[in-house]
């Protein structure tokens, strides 16, 4: 008796698993539903990025061309020349850095949604660094920073030279924006394979982490299959690393 009395205890009523399966499927309709709205927002500003990166390569295509034709010629010996030949030459770094940025943006877009395409091919990391430095450089001097590049002579490796070189220039430009008159800054490869970006800052900045040019770049590695992180260290302040060699 006692026992048939347990055993009837431990049956639970129809009516109490027809409400559980309710609530349940409740919970799925709303997951569903919001995994919709999530899908139509990010499709949403896809096309709204779409939209500004069309606006915008334009007019600066307009105006970095205006400012070449500026630059035509031999440098002028008349003061008033000299100066508007100036202006011109940082309208032009100005407007072709901002193209840049909208090819990036363009890439990150792409990249979010799956569809970014690399074009491998076999490039050593000083032939990178060099062709990296060349952006650099002027960005570095424009703001009063200083600027060190150093490579490890090291076998080529399979990559996207041109989105390898993007990025170390992204990675850099927002080094040097972060980096005080006076300061100075880093790129370069170790010994083992791995790609820096340094601003020797005393405290750590966590803005790296979280901006567009790290994000870029952090897909940009995941893309080759590679690894990056950001740390902190005394000796060399802020660094950003990362490897494009394929992880096991």
């Amino acid at each position: 008796m006692s026992q048939s009395r347990t055993q009837a205890d431990d049956v639970t009523p129809t009516g109490e698993i027809d409400d559980r399966v309710r609530a349940l499927e409740a919970e799925r309709d709303q997951l569903a539903a919001a995994l919709e709205d999530a899908r139509v927002a990010l499709r949403l500003r896809e096309e709204l990025f779409a939209v500004v990166v069309h606006e915008l390569r334009n007019p600066l295509g307009t105006i970095v061309m205006g400012s070449t034709a500026l630059l035509q010629g031999d440098a002028p010996e008349d003061p008033k020349l000299q100066r508007i030949r100036s202006v011109a030459e940082r309208i032009q770094r100005q407007a072709e850095r901002m193209t840049q940025q909208i090819s990036n943006l363009s890439d990150f877009i792409e990249l979010q949604a799956g569809r970014l395409v690399l074009e491998l091919g076999n490039h050593t990391p000083a032939s990178l660094l060099a062709t990296a430095s060349e952006l650099i450089g002027p960005i570095a001097r424009e703001r009063g920073v200083g600027f060190a590049s150093h490579a490890a002579e090291l076998p080529a490796i399979s990559c996207d030279a041109e989105r390898v070189v993007q990025m170390l220039a992204s990675l850099a430009a927002a080094a040097i924006k972060a980096t005080a008159r006076g300061g100075k800054i880093e790129v370069g490869v170790n010994d083992d394979g791995v790609f820096y970006v340094r601003d020797h800052a005393e405290a750590a900045n966590p803005r790296a982490e979280t901006s567009l040019s790290y994000t870029m770049a952090r897909g940009l590695v995941a893309a080759h299959r590679g690894r990056s992180w950001v740390a902190h260290e005394p000796a060399t302040g802020n660094n950003i690393y990362f490897s494009l060699t394929p992880r096991n």
